[in-house]
This record gives structure tokens, sequence and C-alpha cells, in this order.
């Protein structure tokens, strides 16, 4: 039944085109069902063929073939397969990269704490320097002024006629001493 459909349909197609040249019996619902039964039959066949009508109709050039969208589909599937393993990847990287960048940073850390502890030292040793370094002017300012006042002191004794002086009061000294007392006499 629903063959007959299929054909009446098809053949009322073929009749608005104008296929059929003889327009008698055109409103005659059995007319169209030979018409198309005739015109389908293949030449030096005169059995109705069932089976033409359920073929499959002869392949379009713009047609896709059967294959394509399962192949693009795994395609698709290796694209967002390749593309999951790419994120693993970076994601394993970027875990590894950031373990490094945490040793660095603790590196790092160690390196700042022990800068800073050698600063501290060296400004003590630097200030015990310079409270040693200060110390000694100090007393090299002493050595000085005890120095010039040494200096002055024999400025002051050193002058030519005063040692003539001295020399000849010391002799004088002598031989009054040599005079007062006599030479003792051996018994």
């Amino acid at each position: 039944m629903n063959q007959e459909i299929k054909m009446q349909a098809a053949a009322f197609k073929d009749k608005k085109r104008g296929s059929p040249d003889n327009k008698e019996g055109a409103d005659d619902p059995a007319y169209e069902n030979i018409i198309f039964k005739t015109q389908h039959q293949p030449k030096g066949s005169h059995s109705p063929a069932k089976n033409k009508a359920q073929s499959k109709p002869p392949p379009d050039p713009a047609q896709v073939p059967r294959w394509l969208p399962r192949a693009m589909m795994n395609l698709y599937v290796l694209l967002a397969v390749s593309c999951v393993i790419l994120l693993v990847l970076v994601l394993v990287k970027n875990s590894e990269m950031s373990q490094e960048l945490l040793v660095l940073k603790r590196e790092l850390q160690n390196v700042s704490l022990s800068v800073g502890e050698c600063q501290e030292e060296g400004k003590k040793r630097w200030s015990d320097v310079d409270q040693s370094i200060k110390a000694a002017k100090q007393s090299i300012d002493m050595v000085k002024s005890k120095v010039h006042e040494g200096n002055q002191k024999l400025r002051t004794l050193a002058t030519v006629s005063n040692i003539n002086e001295i020399k000849t009061t010391l002799q004088e000294i002598l031989q009054m001493l040599k005079m007062s007392n006599p030479k003792p006499t051996p018994q």
C-alpha cells in the first residue's frame, strides 16, 4: 500500500514536470500507476520490479560518503586525546617547575639570611676596628703632647750657655769636696 502511494506521488511529480506526452487519463490514478510502472520498468523485461522502488537512488556526487562522518569523529577524538595529553604534560612540567622554584626560593632566603648575618658581623667588627683606631689616635695624640712638652723642657735646658755654666758649677763643687776631705792615711 505504501509502495503504491510512493509510486503515485512520483508519477504526480512526473506529470507536473510534463514528462508524459499524452495527456489523456491524466486524472485517473490507475493511469498514473501504469505510467510510473512503465517508466521505471527495465527495457526487455515485462515483469514489474517491486524492489526497484526500494533500491538506493544513484549516488549524488555532492552526497557525503558513509565513512566520512566516522573518520571525522575519529579525528576529533584523536585531537581531544592529544589536547588532554598535552595538557597533562604542561601540568606536570608546571608542577616540576613550581617545585624547583620553591627550592630556589628557599635557597635564596638562606643566602639572604647569611648575607644579613655577615653584614651584622661586619658592622660589629668594623665598630671594634673603629674603636681601636680611635684609641690608637688618642694614644698617639697623648704621646705627641708628651714629646712636645719634653721638647720644650729640653729647649729651655739645652741652651749651650746653661750647660757650660752647669759644668763649671759642678767642677767647682767637686773641687771643694776634694779639698774639704783630705785623703785618709793608711794605717
